[in-house]
């Protein structure tokens, strides 16, 4: 079967009925042999719109999911040893499993959409110094977007955007931290990054999402805004341009909790630094995130189809089924 993860979950036998503990294997989500049981919920680590490497399996649609599954062993009780199963997941939380019930082409099976979603998509370009680094992780129904700048100038910029973006993201899969706690870490992280000779600085911001409400923190001029009609709320305008993460001396400043409104930009200096704000906004809110992030970046992209600087841009847009 390959790399799998489990859920360790009570149904019934197909034969005989009787009501019992099963491990069943399956491929969903980031599968790296984790084990759950019901009401966990699932990771998923490709930020949407990345086309490579891809670390996840299937397509995080949230929603009630039918995912295939295959039992790890025989029936305690009549010794029947089925080969299928399938697992249920609602908003990337384990709703239930069902033996000996096969989902059609062993794959995963979207049933209903979900009542209320983030719609995210994301884009990085390289300019002439490919240090920019994105990343996105989703636990359930809380997402972490991150954006990474590394300093040019410096050596190990883009191993510092890497490192930092990979670093946040992970965390933040784990845990929800609070504002505060969110600046605690990043000047961990920083003293970290500072005793690696390799490492260089980097910019960072963070934001996390649950539901319709974001908070997060950021170091450097990488920028998160709140683009509406009619207005464009900077969340990182009391941010610190340096000392970078990386230094041994940032300063993060924190992005307090709340509603998110309209739609959630990140980007770096790439995209901030040469697209206007009236014309940004009008960009970031035509279409859907997709079609808007593609036209935020070839806003910015020259004629000849290079770019002044490195380009990284996520947005995202909490949506409402009605």
């Amino acid at each position: 079967m390959g790399i799998f993860d489990i859920v360790v979950a009570e149904a019934e036998c197909p034969r005989c009925g009787d009501l019992q503990p099963w491990r069943i294997q399956y491929k969903y989500g980031y599968c790296r042999l984790h084990e759950y049981t019901l009401g966990d919920a699932i990771c998923w680590f490709d930020p949407p719109g990345r086309r490579a490497p891809l670390i996840d399996m299937g397509e995080n649609v949230a929603g009630l999911v039918a995912v295939s599954g295959t039992p790890e062993a025989a029936c305690r009780h009549c010794k029947v040893e089925p080969d299928e199963a399938t697992v249920w997941f609602r908003d990337n939380v384990v709703e239930s499993v069902e033996v000996g019930v096969p989902v059609p082409n062993d794959d995963f099976i979207p049933v209903t959409p979900p009542l209320e979603w983030l719609q995210v998509w994301s884009q990085r370009r390289a300019g002439s110094a490919n240090e920019d680094r994105l990343e996105a992780s989703c636990r359930g129904r809380r997402w972490t977007l991150v954006i990474a700048d590394g300093a040019g100038g410096l050596s190990g910029g883009a191993l510092a955007a890497q490192r930092a973006a990979e670093a946040v993201s992970a965390l933040g899969a784990d845990m929800e931290l609070t504002p505060a706690t969110w600046c605690e870490r990043l000047v961990q992280l920083d003293r970290e990054m500072s005793a690696d000779p390799k490492c260089g600085e980097t910019t960072l911001v963070v934001v996390q999402v649950s539901g319709s409400e974001l908070w997060g923190a950021s170091i450097g001029d990488s920028g998160a805004l709140l683009v509406e009609a009619g207005r464009v709320v900077e969340l990182t305008a009391r941010q610190k341009r340096k000392p970078l993460l990386g230094s041994g001396e940032c300063m993060p400043t924190s992005i307090e909790r709340q509603p998110l409104t309209g739609r959630l930009l990140l980007a770096s200096d790439g995209l901030l630094k040469y697209l206007p704000q009236p014309r940004l906004s009008g960009i970031a809110l035509a279409g859907d995130v997709r079609s808007a992030v593609d036209a935020l970046v070839e806003a910015v992209e020259l004629p000849s189809g290079r770019f002044h600087d490195d380009v990284a841009v996520i947005l995202a847009e909490h949506v409402v089924r009605s």
